[in-house]
């Protein structure tokens, strides 16, 4: 590695002394990555720029091996939590500590992700926690209890967001023989999805997602749970003492103890693990147990739902929530070739400019709103996309002539609520979809000169 690379940098110099002198004072294993994405942003690897000895001995390679070298090539006893804690680092800018197992060498980590340098690049500092980790398994039942946190935190790491959640939640009900295990989702204090599993005899009658939607459990919880985590209550008639109603509506002889942990992102709750009529008879460190494993959960309960968060911005135009250019060409990509029949219609925003300029853009942001929502109540949402500044198209595919146009009729019916212009095509025909879209654009031209011979042009 010389004083320059230019192959990572380009044009921007740096030195070995650079980086040397931001790690002198770190003890650990460390390494400083250039984060490898795809056109789209997706972490695909990372490129080594400098590793210390010690992190060298750790992954079994030579420093000259590693450096210039990529993760995925050179690092056989990976952890894939690096790839999503380097986009982090590198590209949200976060510092990151996570605890991981490795099961090759059968010790625990504590890791830092930090950015460094600029936007795509970050160092990991690796710090072994095994020591601290091995006082505390001194009984059969601290073994016990990290072996199965373990085991499922493997099948969390390894496996997708649903399968790995499928896993853990059987072997927590399984092994805590227990009648049903679940996460319930918390968006803001809201009641999201349920993911649940129930053993096939005992699971039977249990609050449903209608239940949790009548009473207010959240807030019961939080209570209960107070500054800790956990809460492990083995006679569910304490509840009738707080919250009568709750209990015997839905606990009394159905649910007889049960187990609550918070899925926290920082103080934030994002969730809860609920555990129905589990056993007093274990070989677990119960308390352990469920507070490990709720910390995975919640931290790929967070990678979940940031997932799918970063897919839908993606794919949605922010200001109408409409599909973007982006969703739009890739709705393209699919349905040019087919033989389906498909309805366009192609919307401009009449006067758009003119309100930017005198009023202000919140206000031209007003009315793009307020288009978008009357474009939505016609078609539905996910046939439409903003694809411009003041451009919408909606596509419709397997839809019959008569469907298409009344639903046209309706939005221009609609239209008198915001100054827009319409070019609407049907064809049986979705193959040559490009022609289609431009007779649509045409006629939308033509309604808007038509507008404008009834109306000043700048408004």
């Amino acid at each position: 590695m010389g004083s320059k690379d230019t192959d990572v940098m380009g044009n921007i110099e740096y030195t070995e002394q650079d980086i040397l002198y931001m790690l002198r004072d770190l003890p650990d294993a460390c390494c400083i990555f250039k984060v490898i994405t795809d056109p789209f942003g997706t972490v695909k690897d990372m490129q080594f720029l400098f590793v210390n000895e010690k992190y060298a001995s750790l992954v079994g390679k030579p420093t000259s091996e590693l450096i210039g070298s990529t993760y995925y090539v050179t690092v056989s006893n990976r952890d894939e939590d690096w790839i999503r804690l380097s986009y982090q680092a590198a590209f949200m800018r976060q510092s990151v500590i996570n605890h991981t197992f490795n099961t090759q060498f059968k010790r625990w980590f504590e890791f830092w992700a930090v950015p460094v340098y600029k936007k795509g690049f970050c160092a990991f500092i690796i710090h072994d926690v095994t020591a601290e980790k091995r006082k505390e398994e001194t009984t059969a039942i601290k073994t016990n209890s990290n072996n199965f946190i373990l085991e499922c935190a493997k099948q969390l790491s390894k496996n997708d967001f649903k399968k790995g959640v499928r896993y853990t939640l059987k072997e927590l009900g399984t092994r805590l023989k227990a009648d049903r295990v679940c996460i319930i989702e918390s968006n803001h204090g809201e009641l999201g999805n349920i993911h649940e599993w129930t053993d096939r005899f005992g699971g039977t009658g249990l609050p449903s997602k209608k239940v949790f939607e009548q009473f207010d459990f959240f807030t019961m919880w939080e209570r209960q749970l107070g500054e800790k985590d956990v809460v492990i209550v083995t006679d569910s008639k304490i509840v009738n003492e707080k919250n009568s109603e709750v209990y015997k509506a839905v606990l009394e002889g159905t649910v007889s103890r049960y187990i609550i942990a918070a899925l926290r992102n920082k103080s934030e709750s994002i969730g809860y693990l609920l555990i129905d009529n589990f056993s007093l008879d274990l070989d677990l460190n119960l308390n352990e147990v469920i507070e490990s494993i709720s910390i995975f959960l919640a931290e790929e309960l967070l990678n979940y739902k940031l997932v799918q968060e970063m897919s839908y911005l993606n794919n949605h135009d922010a200001l109408t929530n409409m599909g973007n250019r982006f969703a739009f060409n890739g709705t393209m990509h699919m349905l040019e070739g087919m033989d389906v029949s498909v309805g366009i219609c192609f919307i401009d925003i009449n006067g758009l400019k003119f309100v930017n300029d005198t009023k202000g853009h919140d206000e031209g942001d007003n009315i793009i709103r307020e288009t978008g929502k009357v474009i939505s109540s016609v078609f539905k949402n996910k046939y439409c996309y903003r694809i411009g500044g003041d451009e919408f198209l909606v596509i419709i595919p397997h839809i019959t002539k008569e469907h298409f146009e009344e639903e046209v009729e309706k939005l221009k019916k609609k239209s008198k609520t915001v100054p827009i212009a319409i070019g609407a095509v049907w064809s049986d025909q979705a193959k040559d979809l490009k022609e289609i879209i431009n007779q649509a654009d045409k006629l939308m031209y033509a309604d808007k000169a038509g507008y404008y011979m009834e109306h000043d042009r700048r408004k």
